[in-house]
């Protein structure tokens, strides 16, 4: 266990060169004229309006900095005026609310927003552009101009259809070209032919008009305008609501963010050297990022797939168990993750089957190796593994050998070897697989041996035993061996009971890296059962924060100064976690 909640900020008050991108919230869309984007501004890039790229921030280390997603504004019902979007904010940097759209005077903003013929709305210097005017030719030809975008004017349309929105801007801050900040379409009349405009790239929502078309809202974190909503045949749609913002910042991977709990972020470690943050809401503008750098101490524990049981055979080894305390991890890094799946138990087919041996779990540079799986048949040994699968008995003569756990050799063992299959004469007694605490029990007779017995562990907060080895099944009358060394549920880590002729199998329990348990034998081959998959638990002080790739299945509790990460699956063998 920790001895504190303890960890080692390095770097000093040395600044951090920090790049980032800040989009406030775009416009609401108006009855005609369509809502202009949010402002943005960046030092990765083409700022809004056409700017050069700002200045990179530095940063110091355990500083707080205020962190806004500014949402985006309202669109009107009934004709008229939208609602401005938000202001976004990082650090010193603000970026505008998208101006609304409007059948009256547009609103200024970050970009401007349409109008049909009064006065656009304008485009702050350094964020984006103003909004575009349309036309009034009387009922059936009204129509609106578009909001501007970060990257251009909304368009104005002296005749026909409405404007279209203003183009956005792109970014590759995160690794890949996105472009955001589109303006609101203009929206047409219903009463003619005048078709609404097209949002601008980047998330500007399309304008309604005629054919039926009720416009779009701007696309949330882009900071797009919302689209006009135009006029039916009797009255208005409604006009669309704007984009909320966003706020990315990019730093080096040897830094990390920690967010205020109102934050809702992602962290993206695929840009090299680089840890990137992408905020997509804030639920109060009091919200904050302080950062730190170096690293922290964790406890994890690896549990790895335990094996399957044999056909008629010796139980499954019990996945390899290694647990650590007080272990270094590093700020922003990326850690391989892996959690190994349990091993097949052999198929009844009418003849010898061994269980295969289960999958290897992964946390940093720890492997923990799948159960060997049981063996089957006459004189089989069982599978090599982190615990060792059970040997098979042999009608006359000497059983298999039990299969060596602890392979490969760890310090702390991963697990024992799993117990020998009877040689007495006229029987098929099965050795039990090895547990992660001890030995599996050798087939005595027509008896199974027992599984070898659990490790237990209270990293997750209470008590939970893990990786018992697989009971042996049992030879026609012979007693079945019991999975974990126990009949006592609780304490057999998972691993299921082996089976006697004629028994149904029961797979050992997902997440604990149980043996599967051997079948029994009797007239033939009985099926062996699945072992468990494994299980990966970290725990980090709870100032800290674990962001994982797309493949991982985990969940999480907080509690006495920690956070408890367990992971339950992976979908491939390159899958990460990170720190921050």
């Amino acid at each position: 266990m920790f001895a504190a909640k303890n960890f080692f900020l390095a770097g000093g008050a040395a600044g951090i060169t920090t790049d980032f991108l800040v989009i406030a919230g775009g416009g609401g869309g108006g009855g005609f004229g369509g809502a202009g984007a949010g402002g943005y501004r960046t030092s990765a890039g083409t700022s809004g309006g056409g700017a050069s790229a700002e200045s990179q921030l530095t940063l110091s280390y355990g500083t707080s900095y205020t962190v806004t997603v500014g949402a985006g504004g309202a669109g009107v019902i009934g004709g008229g005026s939208g609602a401005s979007g938000s202001n976004s904010v990082f650090s010193s940097i603000t970026s505008t609310g998208g101006g609304f759209g409007a059948d009256g005077n547009g609103g200024s903003g970050g970009s401007g927003g349409g109008t049909v013929t009064s006065t656009v709305g304008s485009g702050t210097a350094g964020q984006g552009y103003n909004g575009g005017t349309g036309h009034n030719s009387g009922a059936g030809d009204v129509v609106g101009g578009g909001g501007g975008g970060a990257g251009a004017v909304g368009v104005s349309s002296p005749s026909g259809n409405a404007g279209n929105g203003g183009a956005g801007t792109a970014s590759s801050i995160t690794g890949s070209s996105v472009t955001r900040a589109g303006g609101g379409a203009g929206g047409g009349d219903g009463r003619g032919a005048a078709q609404g405009g097209t949002g601008g790239s980047g998330g500007g929502g399309n304008g309604g008009g005629a054919n039926g078309d009720a416009g779009t809202a701007g696309t949330v974190n882009t900071g797009s305008g919302g689209g006009a909503g135009g006029y039916q045949t009797s009255s208005y749609y409604a006009g669309k609501a704007g984009g909320s913002g966003i706020v990315i910042i990019k730093v080096p991977n040897t830094v990390g963010a920690i967010f205020s709990s109102g934050v809702t972020y992602t962290l993206n470690t695929s840009v090299s050297g680089y840890n990137v943050y992408s905020v997509t809401a804030t639920s109060t503008t009091s919200e904050t990022v302080t950062f730190s750098t170096g690293t922290f101490s964790a406890d994890y524990l690896v549990v790895a797939g335990g094996g399957g049981g044999g056909a008629g055979g010796g139980g499954g080894g019990g996945g390899g168990y290694r647990e650590f305390t007080a272990q270094s991890i590093s700020i922003g890094t990326a850690y391989t993750l892996t959690v190994g799946a349990g091993g097949a138990g052999g198929p009844t087919t009418g003849a010898p089957s061994m269980g295969t041996t289960g999958s290897n779990s992964v946390f940093s540079t720890i492997t923990s190796a799948g159960g060997g799986g049981g063996g089957s048949g006459n004189t089989v040994s069982g599978l090599t593994g982190g615990s060792g699968g059970g040997g098979s008995g042999l009608f006359s003569g000497g059983g298999g050998t039990g299969g060596a756990g602890n392979t490969p050799s760890t310090s702390p063992v991963q697990g024992y070897n799993g117990g020998n299959g009877s040689g007495d004469a006229l029987y098929y007694g099965n050795g039990g697989g090895g547990g992660a605490a001890g030995l599996g029990a050798a087939g005595s007779g027509a008896g199974g041996g027992n599984g070898g017995i659990a490790q237990s562990s209270s990293i997750s907060g209470s008590s939970i035993y893990y990786a018992g080895g697989g009971g042996a099944g049992s030879y026609t009358s012979g007693t079945a061996g019991l999975g974990g060394g126990t009949s006592t549920t609780a304490q057999k880590g998972g691993a299921a009971d082996g089976n006697t002729a004629g028994g149904t199998p029961s797979a050992a329990t997902a997440n604990t890296g149980g043996g599967g348990g051997g079948g029994g034998y009797g007239p033939t081959y009985q099926a062996g059962s699945n072992g468990g998959s494994g299980i990966v638990i970290i725990k980090v002080p709870d100032t800290f924060t674990a962001t994982f790739s797309g493949g991982v299945t985990q969940s999480s509790t907080t509690g006495g100064g920690f956070k408890i990460y367990t992971v339950t699956a992976t979908s491939t063998t390159s899958e990460t976690v990170s720190f921050a």
